[in-house]
């Protein structure tokens, strides 16, 4: 419970100090990964997007640990290269996630109508059925996606916090999965929140902020004309669009919370002082001394 408030508590914090980066980090992305796609013919598009968003992460992470006292200069270099580790990484995962979860929508469905309907017998079967089957099995993969997702990001918040802590100047380096599933009830408590509400986010965001900036580019674009857009629209999209960033900003500041609490409660070596130096008493000189006192 603590970690969910103390990483509650500092992602408004986070959220302030990500605005001006994230956008910096958008655009020398968008450079660099056009220059990739021309290079190899558009194949680097399918590394763009999980590299990308691993790299934004490990840079939110990292100003939550600033905020909580780590303030060492990042190395970009590093934290590039961790990226493309670990975004490769989780774009397998993801992969494999969504393998398994339509396996897992097609087995529910077809196990869910019994003998009313069956993988053998599904183009013969009534639409009525094939409606149902679909929609068994869209529903068992959305809650199957979002489980195994949740559990994919939870179990490795922490090696990401370990990554983006070792991007510091100075920082030791770890092993990949250094963290792997610490604080996993609290962090899936929180990752579940958001990813589920992320939904509605992304939504609202695309609408309200994302829609409306791309008609004014065209109009102005196309037709010299600055359309007239109402001031209500812009601050539902500032709104949306802050609301999206405050999300992620809870997410980085839980891993970052987590790998700070995950040092506490690791054991520390005990430090071992040196042994003392035996002292040579002189036994007779004592007893001089003693009856001297008591005379």
């Amino acid at each position: 419970m603590g970690l969910i408030i103390k990483s509650f508590t500092l992602s408004f914090g986070v959220l302030g100090r990500m605005i001006l980066p994230l956008f910096a980090i958008v655009i020398a992305s968008s450079i660099v990964w056009g220059l990739l796609s021309f290079a190899t013919a558009g194949y680097a598009d399918y590394l763009s997007g999980p590299i990308t968003a691993t790299f934004i992460s490990l840079f939110g992470i990292r100003t939550a640990l600033s905020l909580m006292g780590d303030h060492r200069r990042t190395g970009y270099d590093i934290l590039a290269l961790y990226s493309v580790l670990y975004g490769v990484f989780i774009l397998v995962a993801k992969g494999g996630v969504l393998l398994l979860s339509n396996i897992v929508a097609v087995v529910y469905a077809d196990w869910s109508l019994g003998d009313a309907i069956s993988l053998r017998s599904f183009k013969s079967a009534e639409e009525s059925l094939q409606f149902l089957f679909a929609f068994q099995a869209f529903s068992a993969k959305a809650i199957v996606s979002l489980v195994m997702y949740t559990i994919v990001y939870v179990v490795m918040a922490v090696p990401l916090a370990n990554a983006a802590r070792a991007a510091g100047q100075g920082a030791t380096s770890v092993g990949f999965f250094s963290g792997f599933g610490r604080s996993f009830v609290p962090l899936f408590c929180i990752f579940a929140v958001v990813f589920f509400l992320q939904f509605f986010f992304n939504m609202f965001t695309f609408f309200l902020a994302i829609v409306p900036l791309f008609l004014s580019v065209i109009s102005i674009v196309l037709f010299q004309t600055v359309p007239n857009i109402d001031l209500d629209t812009i601050l539902r999209g500032i709104a949306a669009s802050a609301g999206l960033l405050w999300l992620h900003s809870w997410v980085w500041t839980a891993s970052a919370v987590a790998l700070v609490k995950n040092d506490e409660s690791s054991p520390q070596p005990r430090e071992v002082s040196p042994p003392q130096e035996t002292v040579a008493v002189d036994i007779q000189a004592l007893r001089k001394s003693r009856q001297a006192g008591l005379r």
